[in-house]
């Protein structure tokens, strides 16, 4: 039982202090941190009485400890009935930053952060506010951070710089550096450089957001499409592969257009007026928002029969409301029930998913609990054919 606090626990409470960055923050506004008191918890009259002697122990260890270390130990004077007067320990007192960055060994980082900190305000003032906010962001990367300021510097004069981030000349900043850094880099940049200077809109880094943000190229995601109407191909051309943003602008005559999750399923696709399928991508049909051609089609998914199928077609909806499903009922499951395989319940999708019809939902609860799941290849082509003819009836 530690009837008084030991110095072991002493020096764990004021790591813990430290860790919520007051230090800093009191410094870079300029306020007084210290005295630093920790106060001591209460000894009661009766533990008094009954440790008194493990408490004079601990009490004695207290203060040769606080000689060695530099903090003060602060008294109270109480009358017991039967011990009489006592001093008792109440507050543990560092009286300058010397006493307590000796202590808990911060003297070498708080010189560096001081040092970096006051470079940081004079270039970016408005990375004040920032730092006071996450002062020990500044510790993770204070071996880098000279190069992390080189670079804001650049971006604030070469705001939207429309090249890939290894073509950009920064002195003394080697090519991997930006993609090493790029979480820290959006939030300084964020702060600092103007809205008209980056793409608000893009908020994550996924799917190359700093690029996207910043203004800068990167390695698109590809998009692949076949045409399935002779009379649209490009120049003789039926399979297509585009960037994202070549196909967003992408312009052709279809009125109908299908999505496959299936790679196989898109390439062995057969012929339709006037459409076109999209293939494999999966769970990356968010690559497919606000593209020109899908806004005013007919649209359709065809994924597998699983949860995982059904996922997908939500995600889509989210872009095309329009978005029908097809060879995803129950009609199709029941037809080729043989060719089922089981899912397993970890891999399974067994979220509420919101953008589903009834039927759809009906069917997808169905296979989350008895964990079914349908690949679209195992259909066969006959049966695509005569789902295909009904849409022309």
């Amino acid at each position: 039982m530690n009837l008084i606090i030991s110095p072991k626990h002493l020096k764990q409470k004021a790591l813990k202090i430290w860790q919520r960055g007051d230090f800093y923050r009191s410094w870079l506004q300029s306020d007084s941190y210290f005295p630093l008191k920790i106060p001591i918890k209460n000894i009661s009259a009766k533990s008094l009485l009954v440790n008194f002697s493990e408490l004079q122990d601990a009490i004695y260890i207290l203060r040769q400890d606080s000689n060695k270390h530099g903090y003060s130990v602060t008294d109270k004077v109480i009358t017991h009935r039967q011990l009489g007067e006592q001093k008792i320990p109440i507050t543990i007192v560092f009286n300058t930053e010397t006493d307590l960055l000796n202590y808990l060994s911060k003297t070498t980082e708080v010189s560096q952060f001081k040092a970096l900190a006051q470079q940081t305000i004079q270039q970016h003032t408005l990375l004040k506010g920032w730092l006071i906010r996450y002062p020990f962001k500044l510790i993770k990367y204070v071996e880098v951070w000279p190069k992390i300021l080189q670079v804001c510097e650049y971006f604030t004069h070469n705001s939207q710089p429309s090249c890939y981030i290894r073509r950009l000349d920064i002195k003394g900043v080697d090519s991997k550096f930006i993609e090493q850094h790029k979480g820290i880099l959006n939030e300084l940049l964020t702060e600092i450089l103007m809205e008209a200077d980056y793409d608000k809109n893009v908020t994550g880094l996924n799917n190359h957001g700093f690029e996207r943000r910043y203004g800068l190229l990167y390695d698109q995601p590809l998009i692949r499409l076949r045409i399935l109407d002779t009379d649209l191909t490009i120049q003789g051309l039926t399979d297509l592969t585009l960037t994202v943003d070549e196909f967003k602008n992408f312009n052709i005559a279809v009125e109908t257009i299908f999505i496959a999750e299936n790679k196989v399923n898109g390439l062995a696709f057969p012929d339709y007026p006037k459409a076109i399928v999209i293939f494999g991508l999966g769970y990356g049909v968010n690559l497919l928002a606000d593209a020109k051609c899908l806004q005013h089609s007919n649209l359709y998914y065809w994924g597998d029969i699983d949860t995982h199928g059904f996922a997908i077609l939500s995600r889509l909806r989210q872009y095309y409301p329009q978005l029908k499903s097809m060879l995803m009922d129950q009609q199709t499951l029941d037809q080729f029930m043989e060719l089922t395989v089981y899912e397993s319940l970890e891999k399974s999708e067994q979220r509420t998913l919101t953008l589903l019809s009834n039927e759809e939902n009906r069917l997808y609860q169905e296979l989350q609990n008895k964990l079914l799941r349908l690949e679209q290849e195992r259909i066969s082509f006959v049966f695509l054919q005569q789902v295909l003819l009904s849409f022309h009836t």
